[in-house]
């Protein structure tokens, strides 16, 4: 079926609509031209009607666009950007763009590289940690003789020295405990469009961005859950490609069941306890 154009009030002729597209795409035909064809009620601007009358199809020389693949965080180029300087890039991302950090992310490439990240930067942050703690111990003129000794061994350099050696093993396996109780939280609420891999990566370098916080005296702890928390929850977002809600509760439900397990598990003593006294107080009154 032929379109009729026309200008001015002077025919343009009758075309197909291939021939339409092309001549309003070479600028022969213009947006203010008016067109018509059978069927319609009236002439209208060839703008209104251009992708109704002729739809634009695509080349077939055109090169389709290539997938974005994600490019990786400066910590994974630290060959490149040098070992400080991806530590500190990577940091910065995470912390102040976390949806750009995580979309950069790469979501594959082994797990030693997120979690020697997460290690080495936990490892700083628990150490700073516990010096804080060591200083506001010795500060406290209100403690016990008693406290002060406990403060004193706790704060000695044999006791940070020893935590500082054994943090890294229980950072490590704390990485893959939770990361894997928050895939199985995903499975649950039915986020997991990732591999574990993808939440372990997720996890590594929000909680070691996050630890860094940990320098800050008096707020740092706060600051570093905090932060981590919202950090897991964008991360998780925008790997898994899932929404925000359903991640705040793939975070929140391992320490809901944590906590639900502790309570369960305090009242049973408390119950057996109870339970013991009873039998004692009977076994008493039987001599």
């Amino acid at each position: 079926m032929k379109i009729h154009l026309n200008r001015a009030g002077h025919s343009l002729g009758q075309f197909t609509p291939e021939e339409l597209r092309s001549g309003f795409r070479e600028g022969k035909f213009t947006s203010t031209d008016l067109a018509w064809k059978d069927g319609m009620p009236t002439w209208r601007p060839l703008s209104e009607v251009i992708d109704e009358l002729a739809p634009d199809a695509p080349r077939e020389d055109a090169v389709p666009a290539l997938p974005v693949v994600a490019n990786g965080l400066p910590w994974e180029h630290r060959a490149e950007t040098g070992f400080i300087g991806g530590i500190f890039e990577t940091v910065r991302m995470v912390l102040l763009e976390p949806k750009a950090a995580f979309a950069t992310m790469k979501q594959t490439g082994g797990l030693g590289a997120p979690l020697f990240f997460f290690v080495l930067l936990a490892t700083l942050g628990g150490a700073a940690g516990v010096f804080y703690q060591s200083v506001y111990s010795s500060l406290e003129s209100a403690a016990t003789p008693e406290q002060q000794a406990v403060a004193a061994i706790f704060s000695s350099t044999a006791a940070i020295g020893m935590t500082i050696m054994l943090l890294p093993l229980f950072l490590a396996a704390f990485a893959f405990v939770s990361a894997g109780l928050v895939h199985l939280a995903l499975i649950v609420v039915g986020g997991a469009k990732r591999p574990f891999e993808a939440t372990f990566r997720v996890a590594c370098y929000a909680g070691g961005s996050t630890a860094v916080l940990q320098l800050l005296p008096v707020c740092g702890t706060v600051a570093s859950s905090i932060w981590n928390f919202v950090c897991m929850i964008v991360g998780l977002s925008e790997v898994h490609g899932i929404s925000k809600g359903r991640a705040i509760i793939a975070v929140l439900l391992p320490s809901i069941v944590c906590c639900g397990l502790a309570i369960a598990a305090f009242a049973a003593v408390i119950a057996a306890a109870g339970g013991m006294s009873e039998v004692l107080k009977a076994a008493t009154e039987n001599l």
